[in-house]
């Protein structure tokens, strides 16, 4: 099985030469949500509000149903369910946590093949081996019929990955034609670059390249001719003036700069592209049970009808999985930000903040700047980035968020530049922001999260003990995650073995679940006088539930501080309010798994300074 979805969709079986791609649109959305995300489990919900955009009938669970048994009738996928390791042999499309999941090779789809082409060719462009970045990137784009998915009816899902695969389209084009300017092949290309360059009148990128190639051709009047047209309709269209970069190369042919003249040279208004910073670090481990959220993530960040810049906040109890979810969103989105992709986290590995000078040099380092001006004071340098960004599109990750007043000096001016902020405690940012909250798996995904990581092990063979070990881990993905790195480095236990593991860290003096260390983070920011307080109610003897009048006994304080200490906890994630109030007040229960995994064998908590 083939599919191609750069330009109309098209599918293959076993005969390539017979195009099977259904005709009913309904079906084709299908097909083409589940391709693009081949290897992940989409949620029925997911599928359905792409299919009926957030109004699907009351038929709509059959509708999809029956457009699901089409494909697989179709394509001989085979009707595969969860309960085990599952072994693929070929495409196979299974009914799975809640939702579906279509395997196939990632070679199968044209997609998946032009992405990589793209990031070789980038980076041989950033190793100045400029002849084999033109004829890589042209090996991508040749990939390309049309406009992806352009006879396929979208919804939110769709309308967002075809604006991504549009703009990945354009990279590419813009890709091989510095290329060939580097290479000197101004002449080759200037067709091209005028045709592109009348298109899009207010594409930076597109209008610096005809400049150069006009003034390597003598002819220097049409280049700024050129200029001033594009500062003309980005004035009118956008509200702004040119961008530094293309007021450099204007200023270069102005002056008649011969730096300009030399293919090899690296053209100023291509320099902030090749260069730009990525400081985002590698995902963990593969999102489970996630895809709503991701989708959600994904599609504010990567939207293009606002005025404003996107932020996304995460928050979530610790292990929860915050980190990792803003990483995936971060790196799906990267290509809406090219001139950069920052990342900082505001606390280090103890719970101490990081200062915003700090993690500001950093941002400008990456950004270009000078030695000199990175020893600025904080408000300068916050000043300095803010300007430096106010005409980039530049995507700012900021982790172990605990206090709005942190954020403020390290948010990007431009409207072009989008913020993922993964948030210790509730935050209010802006109005305009998007907050997604973090609860445990359900226990199916932790079953499936579990038996896929250790496919292989023993403990695979015994699905009551698996139930029962997944039931342990409280829905927390960090802690699914730490008990699968335990079960690959010793294949001989079995079920019994690691249940006694999991059981036996509640109370160890180490924190082999890692829950335990991000507890203490998140308790690091609260003021030090609530601290011990927080410990105190993780003892034996305080109940699961608890109110202010319990909590006010329990550890000898007013009613109107234990009220105080509980919501500071709520507002840190590691208790929820209850609902209904009685007399005007909340009771209170830890978050799941923040109890047994948090607390600790002795009354003395080790604490790290904030």
């Amino acid at each position: 099985m083939r599919i191609n979805l750069l330009g109309p969709l098209q599918a293959y079986g076993d005969d390539h030469r017979v195009d099977m791609a259904p005709a009913a649109q309904k079906v084709r959305q299908t097909l083409a949500m589940l391709v693009l995300n081949a290897g992940r489990v989409v949620p029925f919900e997911q599928l359905m509000d792409e299919l009926w955009n957030d109004n699907p009938p009351a038929s709509a669970h059959t509708a999809l149903q029956t457009y699901v048994y089409q494909l697989r009738k179709r394509f001989s996928l085979g009707n595969p369910r969860s309960g085990g390791a599952v072994r693929v042999a070929g495409p196979l499309l299974g009914t799975v946590d809640g939702g579906y999941q279509l395997s196939l090779p990632a070679d199968h789809v044209d997609v998946f093949r032009c992405e990589p082409l793209l990031a070789r060719a980038r980076a041989e462009f950033r190793d100045e081996d400029f002849a084999r970045a033109r004829d890589t990137a042209a090996a991508a784009l040749q990939l390309w019929r049309d406009d992806a998915l352009v006879d396929v009816r979208k919804g939110p899902t769709l309308k967002a990955e075809a604006v991504r695969l549009k703009e990945l389209r354009t990279s590419a084009h813009h890709l091989r034609i510095e290329s060939d300017l580097h290479l000197g092949r101004h002449h080759e290309v200037l067709g091209e670059l005028t045709s592109m360059a009348g298109r899009e009148p207010t594409d930076e990128r597109a209008q610096g390249n005809l400049m150069t190639a006009l003034y390597r051709m003598d002819r220097r009047a049409e280049a700024l001719q050129v200029y001033r047209r594009a500062r003309e309709r980005i004035a009118t269209e956008l509200g702004l003036d040119p961008s530094p970069q293309l007021q450099a190369l204007h200023t270069a042919v102005l002056t008649s700069d011969e730096a300009l003249l030399r293919p090899a040279g690296r053209l100023t208004a291509v320099t902030a592209a090749t260069r730009a910073p990525c400081h985002l670090p590698a995902p963990r481990e593969r999102l489970t049970g996630r895809a709503g959220q991701l989708a959600r993530l994904t599609a504010v960040l990567a939207g293009r009808a606002r005025e404003d810049r996107p932020v996304v906040i995460v928050g979530g109890a610790p292990g929860t999985g915050k980190s990792e979810l803003c990483l995936h969103a971060a790196h799906q989105v990267s290509g809406h930000y090219p001139d950069g992709r920052l990342y900082a986290r505001l606390r280090d590995g103890a719970g101490r903040r990081v200062r915003p000078a700090e993690i500001l040099r950093s941002f400008l380092r990456g950004l270009g700047a000078t030695e000199e001006q990175l020893r600025l004071g904080t408000t300068d340098l916050s000043l300095l980035f803010r300007t430096w960004t106010a005409d980039l599109r530049v995507l700012v990750v900021l982790d172990d968020v605990c206090d709005v007043r942190d954020l403020t000096p390290l948010l990007p001016s431009g409207a072009g530049c989008g913020v993922v902020i993964g948030s210790r405690r509730r935050l209010f940012v802006s109005s305009s922001a998007v907050h997604v909250e973090l609860a445990g798996l359900p226990f199916d995904d932790c079953l499936h999260l579990l038996a896929s990581s250790v496919p292989s092990h023993r403990i695979t063979m015994d699905p009551e003990g698996l139930r029962r070990l997944a039931r342990l881990c409280r829905g927390l993905p960090g802690v699914l995650f730490a008990v699968a790195s335990q079960l690959r480095r010793r294949p001989h236990w079995t079920a019994r073995q690691a249940t006694a593991w999991v059981l036996a860290s509640g109370g160890a003096d180490s924190d082999p679940l890692g829950v335990r260390a991000g507890f203490d983070r998140t308790l690091a920011t609260l003021p030090a006088e609530s601290r011990p307080l927080a410990y105190a109610l993780l003892s034996p003897g305080v109940p699961d539930r608890l109110t202010p009048v319990l909590v006010a006994a329990a550890l000898g304080i007013s009613d109107q501080r234990a009220e105080d200490l509980l919501e500071e906890l709520a507002e840190s994630y590691l208790l929820r309010a209850q609902h209904p109030c009685v007399n005007g007040r909340f009771s209170y229960e830890w978050e799941p798994g923040t109890r047994p995994f948090a607390a600790r064998p002795s009354s003395a908590p080790v604490m790290c300074s904030a």
